[in-house]
């Protein structure tokens, strides 16, 4: 057959005027790449830059919305339909020109009727504005609604998609980066909107942690939701302005620790914690009206977009509890109300494995027992000990990997009384972090103090910080009413920086503005994405922007890659140019 080949930027061009003289050839669909389209033609014409080209064409189906319109529409008003249109979950948003909009009914129940997966027609009432990119959006037909959930890449996201941002388009572009990244990377996903790039990325690589950042209240609320929707464990996010929010990075990773008594509760909520975790005790768990009561609580913390942890119980009715010994009826009834917990509520649980209770520990009957707690191994992380077998890395390391365990927690106090050497902390933390997920309680030790407060004993904290990705100030407190030692250590760290293995900037206007904040967080060996919108004429002011960012700031880089991510309008794109930090002298 024969194919008229032409650039994407002048398609519409070609596509209107071979309408209007009859030329098109529509028992068969036109072929796309990157950068050009071929339209099944009749015969050949005359028509600038156009290349004619043979192709064996895939027919179409005779009962698309488009035959059907060819038939109801005159030649003129067919002329100006806009066929592209974006699809997201079960939703289509059209552009309807104004002298079609008397058609607009014909032409929604024609799409509805031609696509049984369309339950809402949606149409275009103006352009991405304002600081959320949000579209206002008008409904036509079918269900009255504008959320709906969009699969892709073996994921859900649920989002409105008036209120919130997200193209459904950059499917292939997510897919693109999910195929870079390295075991063990720590990500950074800018503007991460309902969390499209954060669940894409944590589901389809082995990235140890995906933080997003969103400055929509609505896009975060979806993010969280979506983190559940998909049973993800190792995205976190946050909602804020990029700029406030990277500065001050540990503020957003590190919470506060309580007992679930408002007076205790209250004194750490007055500092905003994006994290609580709740220290158990017998009848948090094993009265009704004191686990409902912990529910209420959870529930409660939930709804203001604060993260819940729970820590276990350390004994019942004066048992200690520990995994390393024979009878573990006990054990099992505990940890199976709070598995069940973190199942319905999407939590994260500190589990000690051991407890030094005096007697000797079977290694092979410790990790028996541990894997009876496979169920709820998506959420327990199991924190390293002071005595007995789980407390140095290699031993942690053995055991966890016969068990099948897939979190830790890393407890920083604990260690020094291990190791009592700040080298072999880090070491420590360094070989748990290659094979589990990580939750820190950070604390210091004076020899005197267990858990004491940060920058009071002798762990050295630079080496410990660099590798946090999530975690509480675990200190003890003279008075819990009023943890001044607690909250001491938090705000102590609020304003350290993290360091980062990769940053998406998916903000395709004005990222430049954001590059400054994001070479603060970057290392030897980030890899940036960083998205614009040019026309085709311009492409070199993208690597422009990064340069001139990368010069003030300091920061030498060299270009991986520039792909063009879809056209947005004739001859303009978004493009994204993928650069490597080389040297970074701005520590």
């Amino acid at each position: 057959m024969i194919g008229a080949k032409i650039s994407l930027k002048k398609a519409e061009k070609l596509k209107r005027f071979i309408l209007k003289k009859n030329l098109l050839d529509f028992d068969y669909k036109p072929i796309n790449n990157e950068t050009h389209i071929i339209f099944p033609v009749k015969k050949k014409f005359e028509f600038e830059e156009v290349e004619f080209v043979k192709k064996n064409f895939i027919k179409k189906d005779k009962n698309s919305w488009i035959d059907l319109l060819k038939k109801s529409l005159t030649k003129n008003e067919f002329s100006k339909l806009i066929t592209a249109h974006d699809v997201v979950g079960t939703i289509a948003i059209l552009e309807i020109p104004e002298i079609l909009e008397k058609k607009e009914e014909l032409i929604t129940k024609t799409l509805l009727k031609s696509n049984k997966n369309l339950k809402t027609i949606l149409k275009k009432v103006g352009q991405h504005k304002g600081i959320f990119r949000t579209q206002k959006l008008k409904f036509l037909a079918g269900e009255n609604t504008k959320e709906t959930i969009h699969k892709e890449n073996g994921v859900k996201i649920k989002v409105d998609v008036e209120k919130v941002y997200f193209s459904a388009r950059l499917s292939s572009e997510r897919k693109r980066i999910a195929k870079q990244v390295k075991e063990g990377e720590d990500i950074l996903v800018m503007f991460s909107g309902c969390g499209p790039y954060t669940c894409v990325l944590s589901k389809n690589t082995l990235a140890r942690n995906v933080f997003g950042i969103e400055i929509n209240p609505l896009g975060h609320k979806y993010a969280d939701e979506n983190v559940k929707l998909n049973k993800l464990h190792n995205v976190i996010n946050v909602n804020g302005d990029v700029k406030k929010v990277v500065p001050k990075i540990f503020h957003y990773l590190v919470g506060l620790k309580s007992a679930d008594k408002d007076d205790e509760m209250q004194k750490r909520l007055v500092h905003h914690p994006v994290l609580m975790e709740f220290h158990l005790f017998d009848d948090d768990l094993f009265e009704n009206k004191k686990r409902e009561k912990l529910e209420k609580t959870i529930q409660k913390l939930q709804s203001k977009g604060i993260q819940v942890v729970l820590h276990m119980l350390f004994k019942h009715n004066g048992k200690n509890y520990s995994l390393g010994q024979k009878d573990i009826k006990t054990e099992l009834q505990m940890f199976k109300t709070l598995g069940g917990l973190c199942k319905k509520y999407h939590l994260k649980a500190i589990i000690h494995p051991t407890q030094n209770i005096g007697v000797a520990e079977d290694e092979e009957m410790l990790v028996e027992h541990i894997k009876l707690l496979e169920p709820w191994f998506d959420y327990f992380y199991f924190e390293n000990v002071t005595f007995g077998l789980f407390t140095k890395a290699n031993n942690i390391i053995r055991i966890g990997k016969k068990a099948g365990i897939k979190n830790m927690c890393i407890d920083t106090c604990h260690l020094f009384i291990t190791y009592q050497d700040n080298a072999k902390i880090e070491n420590h933390i360094k070989k748990i972090r290659k094979h589990f997920n990580t939750y820190f309680h950070l604390n210091d030790h004076d020899y005197k103090t267990h858990s004491c407060e940060i920058g009071t004993g002798y762990i050295d904290f630079s080496k410990v910080l660099p590798y946090v990705n999530f975690g509480v100030t675990e200190v003890c407190s003279k008075n819990e009413k009023k943890p001044k030692e607690m909250v001491h250590s938090y705000l102590k760290i609020e304003h350290s920086h993290r360091k980062f293995d990769r940053i998406l900037m998916p903000l395709p206007k004005s990222a430049e503005d954001f590059l400054p904040t994001a070479l603060k967080v970057v290392k030897k060996g980030t890899i940036i994405h960083f998205y614009d919108f040019l026309h085709e004429t311009e492409f070199d002011k993208c690597e422009e922007k990064v340069k001139t960012a990368c010069d003030k700031n300091n920061v030498k880089y060299k270009v991986l890659n520039f792909v063009k991510c879809g056209q947005y309008s004739p001859g303009k794109y978004r493009v994204c140019l993928d650069f490597k930090i080389t040297t970074q002298k701005n520590k």
